[in-house]
């Protein structure tokens, strides 16, 4: 389980890079929109996360299929995942704080505000390569994170969430 919190961690860290890196292309400024105070954005840590729990519990465990289908099942489970996760979220926040996050019908031919066909493929997609390429590179040694380092990542993301909705629902 320790395990999957750091790689939540590194993903979601990951993930408000690329959000700034986005927005910077998108909208010509280093923007944070972050809910939360940390340099973190759990939504993408989320997806990636799902993404990285069915493969080590489902995909790895099949043994008689070819990899193309492997591949396959896992891009679909990371796009999947990825929807999931933005429709939660997305739906979630604003039916408990009123605060409207994103809306992908702004950009996009969309029917739905949070998910969207082209936008949630393309960081399924994403979540997909960062799963494939990059994870192997990251699960090879999680020693180097010892239990000091742990728990204070562990207690500032806790206190980062109950800030954040004690905060929204003022």
């Amino acid at each position: 389980m320790r395990k999957y919190f750091v790689y939540f961690m590194i993903y979601s860290f990951l993930g408000f890079v690329l959000e700034r890196i986005i927005n910077l292309l998108f909208y010509g400024e280093w923007l944070d929109n972050s809910v939360l105070i940390g340099p973190y954005q759990p939504l993408y840590g989320s997806g990636i996360l799902l993404t990285i729990i069915f493969y080590d519990t489902v995909l790895s465990k099949v043994k008689n299929i070819k990899l193309i289908y492997k591949e396959i099942g896992l891009i679909i489970a990371a796009i999947v995942f990825t929807g999931i996760v933005e429709a939660i979220t997305g739906y979630g926040f604003e039916f408990l704080y009123g605060v409207h996050l994103w809306d992908y019908g702004e950009f996009f031919p969309c029917s739905l505000e949070y998910v969207c066909v082209y936008t949630t493929s393309l960081f399924g997609i994403l979540s997909y390569l960062v799963v494939k390429y990059i994870h192997p590179l990251i699960s090879r040694d999680l020693s180097g994170v010892n239990n000091y380092l742990f728990y204070t990542i562990f207690v500032i993301f806790i206190i980062d969430i109950i800030y954040t909705f004690i905060s929204l629902s003022i």
